[in-house]
């Protein structure tokens, strides 16, 4: 068998944005342009009962899709605009043809009725009605900023969000557009941030936060009328809405009111009525695809509405699957041991997915049968390491898995390396994870589990509150003894860990509590809870979530469960790895552990990515994924091996 190559990553196909078209399945292929250090897409559509794959636009720097009527459409930023503009071209028979264009930075569009578009945009508050304005005065709006451009000015709470940059005075918008005249108009409130909307005979229900200075946690429920242009407010109390939609004749909204486990707590659902929320449903699901891969790129949803039905992707233990809501019940519609990435309706459900240690393809839903085979040969050949489940039997049992390495032998000793996933209320999975195969190619065992904090076992096993460090590194460490009682043949001596986000958290707390790891790489992490609170777009959220009797006075609790508390304690080389544009885990973070264990003489190495977010190794830069892994294989070769 052959090795998995540390960049065999930059010849993998990434799917996403599968959409219905007639009858056929659009999707969205990915690769790596090493040339250009970025990626490239091209559009496929694909007939699902013959399996015939057509390109329909071959491979470019930006492909945006939109279904209108039976029509597809591409939607292209026209850089001779310095202003929101966006032109939709038909394509037919492989030629794009201008059919329409709209002042907005189109997000999204929808149907809404015979008459009108629904589109979704982001504006600035200040802004706000510049689709409005004619062209000279854009442009004169445009110039004013280019004549500012060297400075931004924050005067919101949040101000920027990792991967969007500054986003102070953004607010996410709905307009109406006349299908004939495509005249626009907003409908939504200069000030208001639509989170998730749904429409239906004339109404479009939206749910959202209205903010001028500071945007809290929690959002309200409005119901716009298509006839009288009115909009009502049908919920104003104090909830964590992940989604609202109409189901028949009920107006449902799946969400938490943090009363049980905190704001951490996951989303039930309830009818909305009268201003009244009444439990329809009490489930214990996040809604959203936790199980984690370095394996995915692209535009990926986690909810559909089709024919009135609604459907999501959530985290099951170690998988994600697929609900339907209809009908005031909550039923399991595809469950299977790996990952649903995506998914649209034709006759019945299509998927992408991560399934069997393969890498993404487009799956029949009900078959479960594989419509392409875009991947196949990239893996073929090569050594694909088959996850073995190891379970800590304790009263929460804490599930893992090991990968054994290449040529494994039991009668001789390997290192083994530790990976811990972000989160925490994320999850691992059986399926397929580049960098854990490359290890296992080298010859390390790959261990990785879920402790608690992790997703897809309910809210009291995600629940972290007070707890940071104590309960996750408890599971943690049981799980490595149990792995090392399974595997007699891991030398314990030779032990490396590492993790990125909550993972780089949990490597820097490790490395502070035990000298049991001889090398450890911390990535985009976080080392002091007071610093972070104070400056990543996650903030305030953390002393809510845990919520601290004070949040404006938590700085003891805040630091004891800080890594950079006991940050003389570490002896364990360490490599740091953290992008300057992380606004999630921001870099002072890798920073200030690293600065105290360079003046305590531990060896330790900061590898900074300039430009890069908290996505580098799932979507950052070819080479700069590259990069990352090369220089944590060879700290952990250089340490643990």
């Amino acid at each position: 068998m052959e090795k998995i190559a540390l960049d065999l990553f930059t010849k993998y196909a990434f799917l996403a944005n599968l959409t219905a078209y007639r009858s056929k399945l659009l999707f969205n292929e990915y690769k790596c342009d090493l040339k250009n250090n970025d990626y490239l897409v091209r559009l496929h559509e694909l007939d699902p009962n013959s399996k015939e794959d057509v390109i329909l636009a071959d491979w470019q720097k930006n492909i945006k899709t939109a279904v209108l009527a039976d029509e597809l459409f591409l939607l292209r930023k026209d850089e001779d605009y310095h202003y929101p503009h966006t032109k939709f071209y038909r394509l037919i028979d492989g030629k794009e043809e201008l059919a329409f264009e709209l002042p907005l930075a189109v997000g999204k569009i929808d149907i809404l009725s015979e008459e009108y578009y629904l589109v979704s945009s982001t504006i600035k508050t200040d802004e706000a009605d510049l689709y409005l304005a004619d062209e000279a005065t854009k442009e004169k709006v445009w110039q004013k900023k280019e004549a500012n451009k060297d400075y931004v000015v924050f005067d919101e709470y949040p101000f920027f969000f990792n991967g969007e940059g500054i986003i102070n005075g953004n607010r996410n918008t709905l307009f109406l557009v006349d299908r004939k005249t495509l005249a626009v108009k907003r409908i939504t409130l200069a000030t208001m941030d639509v989170e998730s909307y749904d429409f239906k005979d004339g109404k479009i229900l939206y749910t959202g936060i209205d903010f001028e200075s500071f945007k809290g946690k929690w959002s309200k429920v409005y119901e716009y009328d298509l006839n009288t242009g009115e909009t009502a407010t049908l919920f104003d109390g104090v909830m964590q809405i992940t989604r609202s939609f109409y189901d028949g004749d009920d107006v449902v909204v799946a969400g938490t009111f943090a009363k049980e486990y905190g704001a951490m707590e996951s989303s039930k659902f309830y009818i909305l009525k009268d201003g009244t929320m009444t439990l329809a449903v009490d489930v214990e699901y996040s809604l959203y695809n936790s199980v984690g891969s370095d394996c995915r790129y692209g535009s990926l949803k986690n909810y559909l509405k089709h024919d009135g039905v609604s459907y999501f992707i959530t985290s099951y233990e170690s998988r994600s699957i697929v609900l339907k809501y209809h009908d005031r019940r909550l039923t399991t519609f595809v469950s299977f041991e790996g990952s649903v990435d995506d998914m649209c309706f034709l006759d019945h459900i299509y998927i992408i997915s991560l399934k069997d240690q393969k890498l993404q393809e487009v799956y029949d839903g009900e078959s479960l049968e594989a419509l392409t085979d875009l991947n196949e040969a990239v893996l073929f050949g090569k050594y694909v390491g088959k996850p073995h489940k190891v379970t800590v039997d304790k009263p929460m049992k804490v599930d893992g898995w090991v990968i054994e390495p290449i040529d494994y032998d039991p009668n001789k000793k390997y290192p083994a390396i530790l990976d811990i996933h972000g989160g925490p209320k994320c999850s691992y999975g059986e399926v397929f994870y580049h960098e854990m195969q490359h290890w296992a190619s080298l010859g390390y065992f790959v261990m990785y589990c879920n402790p608690r904090g992790s997703d897809g076992k309910g809210n009291a096993y995600a629940d972290l509150r007070h707890n940071y460090g104590k309960i996750d590194y408890e599971d943690i460490m049981d799980f490595v003894d149990k792995v090392l009682e399974v595997y007699p043949s891991i030398d314990p001596d030779h032990l490396g860990v590492t993790g990125g986000s909550y993972g780089g958290y949990m490597t820097n707390w490790i490395i502070g509590h035990t000298d049991r790891f001889k090398g450890a790489a911390t990535q985009r992490s976080i080392s002091n809870w007071i610093s972070m609170v104070c400056a990543s777009d996650y903030g305030i959220d953390f002393p809510i979530e845990q919520e601290f009797d004070d949040l404006y006075n938590c700085q003891e609790e805040l630091w004891d469960m800080s890594p950079l508390k006991y940050a003389n304690n570490v002896k364990t080389p360490t490599l740091f790895i953290h992008s300057t544009e992380d606004y999630r885990c921001p870099i002072p973070e890798g920073i200030q552990l690293y600065t105290v264990l360079k003046c305590r003489q531990v060896d330790a190495k900061l590898v900074a990515f300039i430009g890069e977010n908290h996505e580098l190794s799932r979507s950052g830069k070819p080479l700069h994924r590259i990069k990352r892994l090369e220089e944590i294989t060879n700290w952990l070769n250089k340490y643990v091996r």
